[in-house]
This record gives structure tokens, sequence and C-alpha cells, in this order.
């Protein structure tokens, strides 16, 4: 029988809200080591995502910024830490992807897999009836595969 999504989800939804400060999302990424994070609102209704890209892109000069500097970009780590702490003072909310992807707790391991790669991702949410359940990381898919490998499938 093939896995579905909800067999290797995590059900711990550490999440945030898109009120909630950016500097408290990037506590939870450290303390929890995570590399983004759910973003829901009443109910866990899945909202968007915010990951450490999205915080470092914000923190990081666009092409115009860039092009307008007069060394084209500051070389001091100063400017970056002052850019990182202005970040840190916005809401969730600015930052988020609001168009996150996620799977069904039905969802095949091949969509699961499918979806990582095509989409770069590394945390996808696991979302029944538009509300969190879950989400898959890619340490508990490769987890589950060697699993299935060391048993032979038969479990």
């Amino acid at each position: 029988m093939n896995s579905q999504a909800h067999e290797i989800m995590h059900k711990d939804l550490t999440a945030v809200t898109e009120k909630d400060r950016v500097e408290d999302a990037l506590h939870v990424l450290y303390n929890q080591r995570l590399t983004g994070l759910p973003v829901v609102k009443d109910d866990w209704v899945l909202v968007g995502f915010l990951s450490e890209t999205d915080i470092l892109q914000a923190a990081f000069p666009t092409y115009l910024e860039f092009l307008a500097q007069s060394s084209f970009l500051d070389s001091s780590e100063g400017s970056l830490v002052e850019r990182l702490a202005s970040v840190a003072n916005r809401i969730v909310g600015e930052l988020m992807n609001t168009h996150p992807c996620y799977v069904e707790p039905t969802a095949s391991l091949v969509t699961v897999a499918d979806m990582m790669i095509r989409k770069r991702i590394k945390r996808l949410p696991v979302v029944e009836n538009g509300r969190l359940v879950g989400i898959i990381d890619r340490g508990a898919f490769f987890e589950h595969m060697m699993e299935k490998r060391t048993h032979g499938g038969n479990e």
C-alpha cells in the first residue's frame, strides 16, 4: 500500500500569526531549529508561510538599492545587521508568502516529493478543510523512506 502524507507528518503545530512580530518568529525558528513556519489565523486556518529566505530577502538590498549604492554593496556586516534589526520589528504578515504550498493528508508521498522538489520546499504544511493539521519536513520524508527500505516495505 502506498504511504500518504498523514502517515509522516509532524502533528506538533508550531506556527505564528500574521500579527506576530518577525523577531518573535525568528526566536521560534532559532530555538526549534526550523527553516520556516506556517502562518495561521483563528482555528488554525493556514493563511501563509514565513521562511528564513523571506526574512533574508527583506533584509538584503533589492537590485535597485544595490545599484544605487556607490560601492554597489557595503561589504561591512553592520549594514546587514541594521537591515535585519529593521526587519525584525516588522510583522509576519508583511513578509510571509500569502500563497503557501500545501498538501492534503491523503496526498501520496510521490506528490509530497514532487512539490518539495519543484517548489524547493523544506517544510510542507498539511491542510485539511483549510486548517493546518500537520507539517512534513524533508527529514521526516527521508526517515520514512529509510524505514520502508529497511523493513522491505512490509509494515
